[in-house]
């Protein structure tokens, strides 16, 4: 699911990819300096190929200024402990 929770974060899922690379380039469009795609689990594929389409496609001066991985915890009903990977990638024009 994409929605921004703060200037310049997109929060990917699984709805189609196109909808996550129109985000960013509305958000450029806005003015950001600075997108931050920011998926888990599953969803990472999808983030990676956002990135993908829109420097094949669309923003052809697109660079990747930072990555960050890790795992978020979740407890589960019934007390057991989930670990789900997550990325965040930085995108600037430039």
């Amino acid at each position: 699911m994409s929605q921004t929770t703060k200037p310049g974060l997109i929060l990917v899922g699984s709805k189609p990819t196109i909808r996550y690379v129109t985000a960013c380039i509305t958000l450029f469009n806005r003015g950001s300096e600075v997108v931050v795609l920011r998926a888990r689990g599953k969803n990472i594929n999808n983030c990676l190929e956002a990135i993908r389409l829109l420097r094949n496609g669309f923003l052809k001066n697109l660079r990747i200024s930072d990555i960050k991985i890790g795992s978020d915890e979740y407890e589960m009903p019934d007390g057991r402990k989930k670990f789900v990977s997550y990325i965040e990638i930085f995108l600037t024009k430039g």
